[in-house]
């Protein structure tokens, strides 16, 4: 997808060279002609209808939910998805998220915007909030930018040790599933019930 919007191979490596290893697709379309912009996002959209065909669960991703439902705790979602697919996520699994920020709301993460904002729909000051996510440059940044707590989901290892993790950019916890979340939860917050105006 990156290749193509950005106009193939030459162009795709020469972003991630100007970001350091990385491209943020939708900052780099945002400087972008209106026609170049339309264009872009018409290829955007065509594989995320690609990836809705296949959308499956994460592994842990019920049992996680039924823990925090069972617990009272609200959870909320940021993602730089666009709405259709948080609805399709929504309907078709049944596990709601709110408020469920998708890329509509700007800026995007990793600025700490929208995690302030579910913050302030919840009346409840960021550091009582736990933002999990899998993408260190978005979702831990977001996190750390906004006061909260974060916890890094890595699956396959990619970051290496937690110890071994930028300074600025090491979240508070790291978890190679979904399902553990649950025992971070559990060891390090006070999760019995309370007011409904400040819970987790």
């Amino acid at each position: 997808m990156y290749r193509e919007v950005l106009g193939g191979d030459e162009a795709y490596a020469a972003a991630r060279a100007a970001g350091g290893g990385s491209v943020d697709i939708l900052h780099c379309i945002e400087s972008w002609a209106p026609d170049e912009q339309r264009r872009a996002y018409e290829v955007i959209a065509r594989f995320e209808q690609d990836g809705l065909d296949r959308l499956q669960i994460m592994p842990g991703a019920s049992e996680l939910c039924g823990f925090l439902d069972a617990k009272q705790i609200r959870r909320g979602l940021i993602t730089r998805n666009v709405k259709s697919a948080v609805d399709l996520f929504h309907q078709r699994f049944g596990m709601m998220f709110s408020p469920a920020l998708s890329r509509e709301f700007r800026p995007y993460k990793p600025d700490p915007a929208p995690l302030l904002h579910i913050c302030s729909t919840w009346n409840i000051p960021p550091n009582e909030v736990v933002m999990v996510g899998d993408s260190l440059k978005d979702d831990i940044v977001c996190g750390k930018r906004a006061g909260a707590f974060t916890c890094l989901l890595d699956e396959t290892g990619r970051y290496g040790p937690h110890d071994s993790l930028p300074e600025d950019v090491r979240p508070d916890f790291k978890v190679s599933s979904l399902s553990q979340v649950l025992s971070v939860l559990e060891e390090h917050f006070d999760l019995a019930p309370v007011a409904s105006e400040s819970r987790i």
